[in-house]
């Protein structure tokens, strides 16, 4: 399981900077081992995700981010 979020490759798929999305952090397992890095991601949320409906302080963190 990864230790680390954004990702260092950069992805092409299923979208470009998939690496850096919330929905990934999940994926590998960042979101388990790393909860209170990962509150730095969501905490005071400015965005929400058209697709999956996580929220995150920045879209860049998102893959369809939408202003709240």
């Amino acid at each position: 399981m990864a230790e680390w979020f954004p990702l260092p490759q950069h992805l092409t798929e299923p979208h470009p900077g998939h690496e850096a999305h919330l929905c990934m952090a999940e994926n590998v397992g960042f979101v388990k081992n790393n909860l209170e890095k990962y509150k730095d991601y969501v905490r005071n949320p400015q965005f929400v995700c058209k697709n999956c409906g996580r929220a995150a302080a920045r879209g860049e963190n998102l893959c369809s981010p939408d202003a709240l």
